[in-house]
C-alpha cells in the first residue's frame, strides 16, 4: 500500500494502449513496452500523458489499469465495465482523482454508439460507486496524425463511424453523471504518432497539453 505524501493528491488512470507503458502498467497487455518506447523516444514514464498530467498538477501515481486493445465495451475482463480492473485502482491507495482515457478502440473497433453508451455510462457509475470522494475525468476521442513515412494507418479512421458521435456520447454521460469532462476533442487538434494512432514523444505532450487545458 503507497503512504500517502503530505497535501498530494493520488492519481490513477484507466485506459487503453495509448496509456500503457512496461513496468507500470499490467505486463499482460503493454503496448508501449521496450521496443516501441526505442521507436517512439518515450522512454520514461515521465514522456508519458497522463504522468505529465499527474506531475504538472503535483499529485502521484496511484495505480495506472491501462491495457491494450481494450474497449469500454464487451463486458470482457479487459472491458472498461470490469469489476478487477476498476478495483486494481486502489491497489495502492484509494485514488483521489481518477483518469478515464477509453473509448478509442470503441470507435476502432466499430462498437455501435447505442452499445458504446450504455457501457460507458455504466463504467462512470461504478466507479462513482466504488469511489464516491474521486475525481473523475473523463477524456474525449483524439485523432492522431499519420506520419509521412507510413501508408497505412493502424486502424482505418475513414472506415470508422466519426469519432465525434462517440466524443458527444462521452460528453453527455460526463454531464448528467455529474463527473468532470476533459473535453480534449473540442480544440480540433491532432497529434504526432508512430501509426496513425499510438503517441510518439511529440504525440504525449500535446495529449498531456490538452488534458492539461481542460483540468
Amino acid at each position: 500500500m503507497q503512504k500517502k505524501e503530505s497535501n498530494k493528491l493520488i492519481y490513477s488512470v484507466l485506459g487503453d494502449s495509448v496509456s500503457t507503458f512496461e513496468g507500470i502498467t499490467p505486463s499482460e497487455a503493454v503496448f508501449y513496452d521496450s521496443y516501441i518506447q526505442a521507436e517512439s523516444g518515450i522512454m520514461t514514464p515521465e514522456d508519458t500523458w497522463w504522468m505529465k498530467v499527474i506531475r504538472a498538477k503535483d499529485g502521484v501515481l496511484g495505480s495506472n489499469h491501462s491495457l491494450a486493445g481494450s474497449t469500454v465495451s464487451g463486458r470482457l475482463l479487459s472491458s472498461g465495465t470490469s469489476a478487477r480492473r476498476q478495483r486494481a485502482l486502489a491497489q495502492n491507495g484509494a485514488p483521489d482523482v481518477i483518469l478515464v482515457n477509453m473509448g478509442a478502440n470503441d470507435w476502432g473497433f466499430g462498437v455501435l454508439p447505442e452499445e458504446f453508451k450504455k457501457e460507458y455510462q455504466d463504467m462512470i457509475y461504478t466507479l462513482k460507486l466504488l469511489y464516491p470522494q474521486a475525481q473523475i475525468w473523463c477524456g474525449t476521442i483524439l485523432e492522431g496524425e499519420l506520419p509521412a513515412d507510413r501508408k497505412d494507418a493502424f486502424f482505418n479512421v475513414d472506415a470508422c463511424i466519426s469519432s465525434r458521435i462517440y466524443s458527444d456520447i462521452i460528453r453527455d454521460i460526463a454531464r448528467k453523471a455529474d463527473v468532470h469532462l476533459a473535453d480534449t476533442a473540442r480544440h480540433g487538434i491532432s497529434y504526432s504518432t508512430i501509426d496513425g494512432v499510438h503517441p510518439d514523444k511529440k504525440g504525449m505532450e500535446t495529449i498531456a497539453s490538452l488534458w492539461l487545458r481542460e483540468m
